[in-house]
């Protein structure tokens, strides 16, 4: 006779009932649901932070002088009335993701953005526009971390047999998982936001043709913090290079794109916050950062995408795990 399988209590475990399989496959199946709406939640997130930023920018162009933004601006207003719709309508089929007040915070403070915002002073236009960023880019962080453990993980434990460790080998991508997770939901996202915030200030710099000490500060300052993290980004792309081969293939395009970065970051110091005599080009300082944060946030959708297909692999984890 074969000798019963004894688990590392000592204990041999009880075979699980039919009726309570079935209820934990249930249980499996929804919180895969879950997490699947959540990866959903946080690519559409990042679309409307990419959105907002770019209003952000036009409209400060516009507040300084520059007119030819409003034709575009006009279409993207339309666009973040739909994301916002969009966000409402998902949150409520997928319970617990985004909660009532947190849809009421983001309605609010749109709301507030989109009224009248050609009567409102510059500053506070930006900084209304940065709060409501950073409200999204909180909630990108919070569903990150709801998504760090497998879906296998937050089982609850009822059924005995087999205890599975976030390290065991039925995981062969997770620390990998984690580091794309850390990358798409916290560094790129913050970096990306960053160069947003030296877009609007530069572009409304230059449509002025005037910086005054104020809008230089915050311009050193948002340029300083940019090459700070920039670096971090650097590591960290260097990192999934090595963990990753061709799994994210926009990350090779970062090399490039860190050049073009350090090329707006000293034509702004040198034509925006340093210069005697404005001559910087609202629309080009505008275009060239434009071009940088989409491919940075196309490196983050990517990252979701990744992410997403990681997660499906729980299912064959659940089934094999018995």
């Amino acid at each position: 006779m074969a000798a019963s399988t004894i688990n590392s209590q000592g204990v041999k475990p009880v075979a699980p009932s039919r009726s309570n399989n079935a209820g934990q496959f249930a249980h499996f199946c929804d919180l895969y649901h879950q997490r699947l709406d959540a990866l959903t939640l946080t690519k559409q997130l990042i679309h409307m932070i990419k959105a907002v930023q770019r209003h952000r920018g036009m409209t400060m162009g516009t507040l300084g002088g520059n007119q030819q933004f409003r034709e575009d601006l006009n279409s993207l207003q339309v666009q973040l009335e739909r994301r916002l719709e969009l966000l409402q309508a998902f949150s409520a089929h997928s319970i617990n993701l985004l909660s009532p007040r947190d849809q009421d915070n983001l309605n609010n403070a749109w709301l507030t953005i989109s009224r009248n915002w050609q009567e409102d002073s510059v500053i506070d236009n930006y900084e209304l526009h940065c709060h409501l960023i950073e409200q999204l880019l909180s909630m990108v962080a919070a569903l990150g971390k709801q998504l760090e453990l497998p879906t296998s993980q937050s089982m609850p434990d009822t059924v005995e047999p087999r205890v599975i460790h976030v390290d065991d080998a039925l995981y062969p991508n997770r620390f990998k998982y984690l580091e794309v997770l850390h990358f798409a939901t916290r560094l790129m996202p913050a970096v990306a936001e960053q160069i947003g915030r030296i877009r609007a200030l530069a572009t409304y710099a230059a449509a002025l043709g005037y910086c005054d000490k104020d809008f230089a500060g915050k311009l050193r300052y948002v340029i300083q913090c940019t090459r700070v993290n920039n670096e971090k980004l650097r590591h960290q792309t260097k990192r999934l290079e090595g963990l990753l081969d061709t799994d994210l293939t926009l990350l090779n395009q970062l090399k490039s794109y860190e050049i073009k970065l350090e090329f707006l970051l000293s034509m702004v110091e040198a034509d925006v916050v340093n210069s005697h005599q404005m001559n910087a080009d609202s629309n080009r300082l505008f275009s060239l950062a434009t071009d940088i944060i989409d491919v940075y946030l196309k490196v983050v959708d990517e990252g979701v995408q990744l992410l997403t297909q990681w997660h499906e692999q729980d299912i064959e984890v659940w089934v094999q795990s018995y």
